[in-house]
């Protein structure tokens, strides 16, 4: 990670436990003054909307534990970093929601079956207003600082803020129908809040269950990485690209093909290239590993069932042996290729006339995987 992106962690980390803080600071006192003046005004939609200030308020908490966990560097116990736990929580906060609508629409069912006989007083409309303002002013500073970070929990979190502006504004409508007549109205506009607070669970419940389970993301971004790894030179191809979500990153693993005769350094350093394409191009993506293989060679029997090189220099140094001197061997080298494994023998001297061709001849004989031995040597 670079500093500057070090630096950007920081302050995201920064703005999000303060909005979550502002959330705590706003929501607590809120949903106590909806709940305790809706009993008080005998207004159950205004009780419905304080049931969900509180889950706003739980889910504030929720938000502060994760960030307490979700922005820490991968360790022993977990290798892939910490990013899921921000997953959890907007899993968590989805259930509240859940599970505040299940309850306030059963109860807002029975009222609507036996309506009150006295309609709410007009504290619960001046507090149903004043919830709108602070909340919708909540909602687009957390959203704000959501955009910012690429924060999922952060944009849950924030629809949760302006889903309680909303369930005032059904609140408000509510209570002012059943003061002017309609005394079904309140537990009516209760009945709604409930719909909407299920709507939103779902919206962001799902995501974080399809992240949790490692559903892949969209098409468009796994061409994106495609794009980013083809644009170092040397990569022919790319492909077998996996992704997974980890909190607001991406963490991904792709294969590359390489030029077959490329040397094991070479081909490190343009996997290292290749990867920093991608972290440069993606912000999103936080790490990438990346597979080099050979061209056009990669899923062929030798590849996957040819022998090892302890078996294979065994075989080599049987074909060289009254033929080239132990000690003349500088380097072996193993070609795994389709065809079979081509061995290159570097010698440190020429080892005489028709050397290549014996060797060939006791290749031919030996029930090897090797396809063919090189002997190579400076003139």
């Amino acid at each position: 990670m670079t500093q500057s992106q070090s630096t950007l962690d920081r302050e995201g980390l920064r703005d999000k436990r303060r909005a979550a803080w502002a959330g705590v600071a706003l929501n607590g006192p809120l949903s106590a003054l909806k709940i305790v003046t809706g009993l008080l005004a005998q207004s159950q939609a205004l009780v419905a909307d304080g049931v969900h200030s509180l889950s706003d308020l739980l889910s504030d908490a929720a938000v502060i534990w994760a960030l307490g966990h979700s922005h820490r560097p991968a360790d022993d116990d977990h290798p892939f970093g910490h990013g899921r736990f921000e997953t959890l929580a907007t899993l968590g906060i989805a259930a509240m929601l859940a599970l505040a609508a299940f309850g306030i629409l059963i109860d807002a069912g029975a009222r609507l079956i036996d309506p009150p006989d006295t309609a709410p007083a007009a504290l619960a409309l001046w507090v149903a207003a004043l919830s709108i303002a602070l909340k919708e002013g909540l909602y687009h500073y957390t959203k704000a600082v959501a955009r910012r970070t690429g924060s999922a929990m952060m944009a849950a979190n924030a629809w949760h803020h302006r889903s309680d502006a909303a369930t005032s504004v059904v609140a408000l409508i509510g209570i002012g129908a059943a003061m002017l007549g309609a005394p079904w109205a309140d537990a009516l506009g209760a009945a709604i809040i409930a719909l909407m607070l299920g709507r939103v669970a779902w919206t962001y419940g799902r995501p974080a269950i399809r992240e949790l389970v490692d559903t892949a993301p969209p098409e468009e971004t796994v061409a994106k990485i495609t794009q980013a790894l083809m644009a170092t030179p040397g990569v022919r191809d790319a492909h077998d690209l996996r992704l997974r979500q980890s909190g607001g990153t991406l963490q991904a693993d792709v294969h590359i093909a390489l030029d077959p005769a490329m040397t094991l350094s070479e081909a490190h350093r343009l996997s290292e290239a290749a990867r920093a394409h991608v972290l440069e191009a993606l912000p999103e993506v936080s790490e990438i590993i990346i597979h080099p293989e050979p061209d056009g060679h990669a899923d062929g029997p030798a590849a996957h069932e040819a022998a090892l090189r302890p078996e294979l220099t065994k075989v080599v140094r049987d074909c060289l042996q009254g033929i080239v001197p132990t000690g003349a061997i500088r380097n072996l080298s193993l070609d795994y290729r389709d065809e079979g494994v081509v061995a290159v023998v570097e010698l440190r001297e020429d080892p005489g006339p028709g050397a290549q061709s014996r060797v060939a001849n006791r290749l031919q004989q030996a029930q090897s995987d090797l396809s063919e031995i090189r002997l190579l040597w400076a003139s």
